[in-house]
């Protein structure tokens, strides 16, 4: 098969976890366990998440009580009770606390998706797997409150082709991109672009099994790759033109706030395909102002798509003409805000703080 796997573990990543409501809980100063709370906010993610971790302490510090539920909370950690008679009740547990769900007014939804929960093998664990992934659909049905992003318009808004679709039909440049498991075709597309093509995974590049991350990133396909082609049937790649790139542009939306970015490096960038491929040491990063076109282009990109917080992702030719890339519809920040000092954490807790604000005036 194809080969563009790296791999990183998480293990001493994990042990280190910056979660606030972790850290009360060791200090032993949170309230009494036996008490129900109501959070406002819920939050919805993986373990090692420091975007959700800083936002966390910032909820804190305004007063705002919240509850962050991980992946690997899932099952040991994590109870559920949804009780259906004279009075309802929607009930959640997590270690020794209770939470009653009712009260909860906003969710932020980031790296969570119980497909992948590993805990068992063979039946048992598609078993399990199956009876969770509908409980989070039943969680969608009891909390009819507002959501960043909404899960359905996340997963959709993952949809790589969906993605070049809208962007194009709104104006942006996107490259020439083939998605195909046929190897004649992949082939073909290779021999039309002098061979230069990049290749990329349809879904989110990150897998992490046993605490080990599994990386498939952006890469160019190499004559080994060609020899392989026939393994293509196995699983669809995307194969896209190279653009010869100068530099990258990173948007990250929150609300109708953007945050625009510059990337560059001094490594030799034909050599890399990705920036994840660069230590973030080599890398170098600048504000950019973008002309009101273009920013409206990226808000209705967003709009289209259903999001109130994302990122895009663009490229810069050797001519200056930008190229769009994809859409992060969880798109993490914290990189950028330690490079620049952008307060994207800081605005995202202002989203937050007026959704709340305008649940209790409607």
């Amino acid at each position: 098969m194809f080969n563009f796997l790296e791999k990183i573990n998480y293990k001493k990543i994990l042990m280190n976890n910056t979660d606030p409501l972790d850290l009360l809980e060791r200090l032993n100063i949170t309230d009494d366990s036996n008490k129900i709370s109501s959070p406002d906010v819920l939050i919805l993610t993986k373990k090692m998440d420091i975007e959700s971790d800083l936002l966390g302490i910032q909820l804190l510090k305004n007063g705002i009580e919240y509850v962050k539920i991980t992946e690997e909370d899932i099952p040991l950690k994590f109870g559920v009770e949804f009780s259906i008679g004279e009075t309802n009740k929607f009930i959640f547990k997590l270690g020794k606390r209770v939470f009653d769900c009712k009260n909860i007014k906003l969710v932020l939804f980031r790296y969570f998706d119980l497909k992948f929960l590993e805990y068992y093998t063979g039946v048992y664990q598609l078993y399990f797997q199956q009876q969770w992934y509908q409980l989070f659909n039943y969680l969608q049905t009891i909390l009819k409150c507002t959501w960043i992003n909404h899960p359905i318009n996340t997963f959709e808004a993952e949809n790589r082709l969906n993605q070049l679709l809208i962007a194009k039909q709104l104006g942006f440049n996107v490259p020439e991109t083939s998605i195909t498991n046929v190897s004649e075709s992949g082939q073909t597309f290779l021999e039309s672009h002098a061979n230069n093509t990049i290749v990329k995974v349809l879904h989110h590049h990150e897998i992490i099994s046993k605490q080990v991350s599994h990386r498939f990133l952006t890469t160019n396909v190499n004559p080994d790759m060609v020899s392989k082609f026939d393994q293509l049937k196995f699983a669809p790649l995307i194969f896209q033109e190279q653009i010869p790139n100068q530099e990258e542009i990173r948007i990250t939306i929150v609300g109708n706030k953007l945050f625009p970015v510059k990337i560059t490096t001094n490594k030799d960038k034909n050599e890399y395909s990705d920036l994840h491929k660069i230590q973030e040491k080599d890398l170098r990063f600048q504000h950019l102002e973008i002309d009101k076109k273009f920013r409206r282009m990226c808000l209705k990109m967003n709009r289209v798509l259903g999001l109130s917080i994302s990122s895009l992702d663009f490229i810069v030719n050797s001519s200056g003409v930008v190229y769009f890339l994809e859409v992060n519809p969880i798109g993490d920040w914290n990189w950028l805000e330690q490079h620049l000092k952008l307060s994207i954490t800081e605005t995202l807790l202002r989203l937050i703080k007026k959704y709340l604000k305008d649940t209790q005036n409607p």
